[in-house]
């Protein structure tokens, strides 16, 4: 009989309910796995998002109403189910309130399942703004060929039928590492890095050799970037693909000097000896700076603010972007401070809120945004404010083509920048062609970028297709909006050092400095074709800004300009002449309405 009980017992005793147990923790990682996977069920709801949340700035009708500090939010975000604080981003300011009533908020960054964030947005209102920590992109042109990648059709995988090997040479036969390939075929377009030997052997899904429609090149440095259409194939070799030195046709020498490139001809900033951006401080939030390239190593001050956040992350600049804009703002503004901001790739809306008061903080004179947010931001919005109530002068790339909503270019406290190219410029054969809008091309063969978007937020345009300048490994041509900006945030630098506007009556930085100088900008912009929508007033030159060139007006009003050939005389830019006393360029400019 005890032998009976002692068999019985596993079947009635407290083993079945640790079974039991077992059996329901098991069936909870199931659903667990299955919602992580994309399954369906009521598990699908406690998926995790990162949000934003932070007080609104306050408003009479609803003081009674308003939690008297961000304490009693993260209370109660703390006590709630599916929600997660990972941060608390403190303003820069030390005051919460500037004189103007502008607000200086804490934000809290939070991962908040879906539903409970759109409760809370619910009822909260309207004293605290919850935003969705939306993803960053860089202000890029065109990324891979359009033409090319719509000519591939979108087949199902297959097994591996057919290999692809390539060899990538520059001047002399010289193998080219590091190169990026893109095929496009039958089946989705294959990427491959070429090794130290410039070969990359690529599987093909899909179909053979004879499928592959075009072939993208595009090297580290110091080369062209070119578009193979319907490519020859050797059969029992590698194929060869041979690309042309930068140098060949960019006005570049082979070592680290540049010369006078396309984007500098055209807004007249071939720089006389005598302009510098002595003075300024210029932020650059971006994709980081190399600061190891030769003409690079006086920039010492960034920070990454991306998620690895390490101490000398910013000066490793995976996409070139970012070391290919502060070359530009070394080459026209030399002896202007640097700081490198990085929040691509993989950054997101708080990163760049992180990287704006971070330049609030330093006080920093010019800040060009070359990155673009995928969603509307309240807090983003809030800001820019901020910074351009501080005196610092935000130049911001026009959202590329394809991108809405155009943020943070159309918010009003930014100088929004888009793109234009020029004929003649870069070889036929490579992505740049692609930029070229046929129907607004301008009589000197410069024309509105396909890629730089359009809408009446646009203020400015500027050089930003095939543009030469510094990127890790040397020099490359590149396309974006992002450069356009930085091509403006150059001249900015140029005119806030010398213009004597702003050795005197506006030296500090205040909310008018800023409004004076993108009038001064705009009223030095010359249209090339007939858009404003897509080129805002035109491209700014250097020697049209008022006030800045020319000869006193003998009545002590506005300085004159000078005619162009008096501009490029005797090979240079401008000879030095007499400055009118701030005051009265002052004055004009407040009787003209540009102030």
């Amino acid at each position: 009989m005890a032998a009976d009980k002692e068999e019985r017992a596993p079947s009635t005793g407290s083993p079945r309910r640790s079974a039991e147990t077992e059996d329901r923790k098991v069936a909870a990682e199931r659903a667990s796995r299955a919602t992580s996977n994309g399954g369906s069920g009521t598990g699908q709801a406690t998926r995790r998002q990162p949000y934003l949340i932070a007080l609104r700035q306050p408003n009479p009708l609803f003081a009674a109403a308003a939690p008297q500090s961000i304490e009693a939010i993260v209370d109660y975000l703390g006590r709630q189910e599916d929600v997660e604080i990972v941060a608390r981003q403190k303003p820069a300011e030390s005051q919460p309130f500037a004189p103007d009533g502008a607000f200086a908020q804490e934000i809290v960054v939070a991962r908040i399942a879906e539903g409970k964030a759109e409760t809370l947005l619910a009822a909260s209102q309207p004293y605290i703004v919850v935003e969705r920590d939306a993803p960053l992109r860089p202000a890029a042109g065109l990324p891979l060929p359009m033409h090319a990648a719509a000519a591939s059709a979108v087949l199902p995988l297959s097994p591996v039928v057919g290999e692809l090997a390539l060899r990538i040479v520059g001047d002399r036969d010289q193998p080219l590492a590091k190169a990026a390939i893109v095929v496009f075929g039958a089946g989705f377009p294959i990427q491959a890095i070429t090794d130290d030997s410039g070969m990359a052997r690529i599987a093909l899904f899909g179909g053979d050799k004879e499928s592959v429609r075009a072939i993208y090149v595009r090297p580290r440095a110091n080369h062209w970037e070119r578009l193979v259409s319907g490519p020859e194939l050797s059969e029992s070799s590698p194929t060869t693909i041979r690309l042309r030195p930068l140098a060949e046709a960019a006005g570049t020498s082979s070592g680290e000097q540049r010369m006078p490139s396309w984007n500098q001809r055209l807004m007249f900033m071939e720089r006389p000896a005598n302009l510098t951006g002595d003075g300024i401080r210029v932020g650059l939030i971006d994709s980081g700076c190399d600061n190891g390239h030769p003409a690079l190593r006086q920039v010492t001050r960034g920070r990454d603010l991306t998620g690895q956040r390490s101490a000398n992350g910013w000066t490793d600049d995976a996409l070139g972007y970012g070391t290919h804009a502060a070359g530009l703002l070394a080459a026209t503004a030399p002896d202007a401070e640097l700081h490198a901001f990085k929040v691509c790739p993989g950054g997101r809306l708080s990163d760049l809120l992180a990287a704006l008061d971070e330049c609030i903080a330093r006080e920093l004179d010019l800040v060009c945004l070359s990155v673009a947010c995928e969603e509307p931001s309240e807090l983003l919005d809030q800001k820019l404010r901020a910074a351009r109530h501080k005196g610092i002068a935000c130049i911001a790339a026009a959202t590329p083509a394809g991108v809405s909503p155009p943020f943070p270019a159309a918010l009003p406290s930014v100088l929004a920048v888009g793109a234009v190219g020029k004929l003649g410029e870069f070889p036929a054969d490579t992505c740049h062609a692609q930029a070229v809008m046929p129907g607004l091309i301008g009589g000197d063969g410069v024309f509105a970028a396909a890629f730089t978007g359009a809408g009446p937020h646009l203020a400015l345009s500027a050089p930003g297709v095939a543009v030469v300048s510094t990127v890790p490994g040397g020099h490359a041509a590149l396309d974006g909006t992002g450069i356009a900006a930085a091509e403006i945030t150059s001249l900015a630098a140029l005119v806030l050092s010398h213009h004597p506007l702003f050795q005197g009556p506006l030296r500090s930085r205040t909310e008018q400095r800023v409004g004076a100088l993108f009038g001064l900008l705009q009223a030095a912009a010359v249209p090339h074709f007939a858009d404003p929508l897509r080129g805002g007033a035109g491209v700014p030159e250097l020697r049209r800004v008022p006030g800045l060139f020319g000869a006193t007006d003998p009545r002590g009003q506005m300085p004159m300009m000078g005619t162009e050939p008096f501009a490029l005389a005797h090979g240079g830019l401008f000879a030095p002449t007499p400055l009118s006393p701030g005051w009265q360029a002052l004055a004009q400019m407040r009787a003209a309405g540009m102030i």
